[in-house]
């Protein structure tokens, strides 16, 4: 649909009306499965703000931590974090009433999948980094830029691995409830 508009000067310009591409994206968003990866995703920016905020403050040193561990061991320390909020968020919200069981057997599950998912991270990050500083034992830590690019493709291959991982898995089974509250 097109519409006239005035424009500075006298001119008339015509818009295309946002009306008529609408309706796709309300079609798209309506589709369970679209709405419950915006929801992973949502709990995904939280955990990876936890994730990359503590990865850098435990790497480097600052006012708050004067130390300085070294990337693998602060980035296990940082993600079991961020796993725990993503859990948390995800059983009360994305997957509500979502997989059988009791809430600690989908923990385990959740659990085991991010061990996958934190494994799977190294290695991102690790190749990442092989392809800028081609060495397999690099000694100390990687300058800030790097750690935080590599970290920037592990969260897209690991997000991926995460939504799919536990949503055929860990919260695979029916709703317990009815209705359609789980996406």
């Amino acid at each position: 649909m097109w519409a006239a508009r005035p424009a500075p000067f006298g001119a008339t310009v015509r818009l295309r009306s946002a009306a008529v591409e609408r309706p796709a994206i309300r079609q798209l968003v309506r589709l369970p499965a679209v709405r419950q990866f915006v929801k992973f995703c949502i709990i995904g920016a939280s955990s990876t703000v936890i994730d990359v905020g503590l990865l850098n403050l435990l790497v480097h040193p600052t006012l708050l931590f004067s130390g300085g561990l070294h990337w693998i061991p602060a980035q296990i320390i940082s993600f079991a974090i961020a796993v725990g909020n993503s859990f948390v968020w995800n059983s009360l919200w994305t997957f509500k009433g979502m997989g059988s069981g009791a809430r600690h057997e989908q923990f385990v599950k959740f659990l085991l999948v991010n061990i996958g998912g934190l494994l799977l991270n190294v290695l991102v990050m690790k190749l990442v980094m092989l392809t800028v500083h081609p060495s397999l034992f690099y000694h100390g830590n990687p300058s800030p830029r790097l750690l935080n690019a590599a970290k920037a493709v592990a969260i897209v291959v690991v997000s991926l691995w995460n939504f799919n991982a536990n949503k055929r898995w860990t919260f695979s089974a029916k709703p317990v409830s009815g209705g359609d509250d789980a996406a």
